[in-house]
């Protein structure tokens, strides 16, 4: 699927293009329809394979449409570095904040800004904090969802959800979930999992200066000063 066919603002697809992003891989074509059509959606794929654009896209036509984001993070640096992601769109309009400081602050500023981008303790703390412009929040987007089983963070996160879960679009991503059917099903959304990879991923034994890979095939190394250096200096 060309960038050229999703529904979404032509200055969006201007700045995908200006970023080389021409095509769509397969788990994103397959779940981008339903991500813009406001439905819930659990999408769990592998690293790299493009979960976090199709939550952007989402989250960029409901702001665009008048509406209000929160993308929940588990930690500070995940934080900057979707902050960094998202910058790049307040180019046509979109203001893009970061917060995962002081818990005890309501923040009332935060009303100002289109995307908000916090920590799962940040957005918990907002609602404990009763922040009266959490109600226009239309789209809440949970990455690393699967931390939900965690036993130290998975309350709070659940918590969060549930709260926004009957007014607001929620998409979780990960990729690593197991049970993606099951929370798919708790949140009434739509549940895309792929094992697609942009780069196909291997299993194999090293020895003796070659990977033996479990589909017959082998590859030599180039011998370094010792095996981890020969590994480490042909991965990059």
């Amino acid at each position: 699927m060309k960038v050229d066919e999703i529904e979404i603002d032509d200055r969006v697809i201007g700045i995908l293009k200006g970023q080389g992003i021409e095509e769509l891989y397969p788990p994103q074509e397959a779940s981008i329809g339903y991500a813009l059509n406001g439905e819930n959606l659990v999408l769990s794929v592998p690293t790299a394979g493009g979960k976090s654009l199709v939550a952007y896209l989402a989250m960029l036509k409901s702001v665009l449409n008048g509406g209000k984001a929160m993308y929940i993070v588990p930690l500070r640096a995940l934080a900057s570095e979707k902050f960094e992601d998202l910058k790049i769109f307040e180019s046509i309009g979109v203001k893009v904040a970061l917060s995962y400081g002081d818990l005890d602050s309501p923040e009332p500023e935060l009303e100002s800004f289109d995307i908000i981008i916090v920590t799962s303790e940040k957005a918990d703390s907002l609602l404990r904090h009763r922040s009266h412009w959490l109600k226009k929040i239309t789209i809440v987007v949970a990455d690393e969802i699967h931390l939900i089983n965690d036993p130290k963070r998975g309350p709070t996160l659940e918590t969060i959800l549930s709260r926004f879960k009957e007014n607001a679009q929620i998409i979780g991503l990960s990729a690593t979930i197991k049970n993606s059917e099951e929370l798919a099903e708790w949140l009434d959304a739509r549940h895309v999992k792929s094992d697609w990879r942009p780069v196909p991923l291997k299993e194999g034994v090293y020895l003796d200066g070659a990977i033996s890979f479990i589909d017959n095939t082998t590859k030599k190394i180039k011998k370094e000063k010792d095996e981890i250096v020969s590994l480490v200096s042909d991965t990059l």
